[in-house]
């Protein structure tokens, strides 16, 4: 049972406005900041309705707002199931209806964006994400 709060401390922002993606593309999300928000930096991508294709994530990190965003590095993204030998993007692959995948930013750049790369596309799927930000935050014991 939980015994704290945290939903007041976690900040959520739109990371990829939720579209249908109906052709083979690289479809580019919002400029996320990480600035002050040590305690961690987490993604949440999701699919609806499904027909066809691969979708791929890709985070990408820049030092300015509308700077140019280059591929974050492996050892600067959490994985959602750190036991798998499987890279923390590969686990995110959306290729089915109605999934949610996790993948987290542990780099040092102030500005993040999550691009969604498509694949083997003819009629699409509905894709969306958003992030979760969490303070730096020293608990009292």
């Amino acid at each position: 049972m939980p015994n704290r709060e945290i939903t007041g401390l976690i900040k959520k922002e739109i990371a990829l406005n939720a579209a249908t993606i109906a052709t083979d593309t690289t479809t580019v999300g919002n400029a996320i900041g990480t600035k002050g928000y040590d305690g961690g930096v987490n993604f949440s991508i999701f699919s609806g309705a499904y027909t066809d294709g691969t979708y791929t994530p890709i985070l990408t990190e820049c030092a300015t707002e509308g700077g140019s965003y280059t591929a974050v590095a492996d050892i600067d993204l959490v994985k959602d199931d750190e036991t798998s030998s499987t890279g923390a993007e590969a686990q995110a692959v959306i290729t089915s209806a109605n999934a949610v995948f996790k993948l987290g930013y542990k780099g040092i750049l102030p500005f993040v964006k999550l691009t969604i790369v498509s694949t083997s596309t003819s009629s699409g799927a509905l894709i969306g994400a958003h992030v979760e930000k969490k303070p730096n935050i020293v608990d009292a014991v």
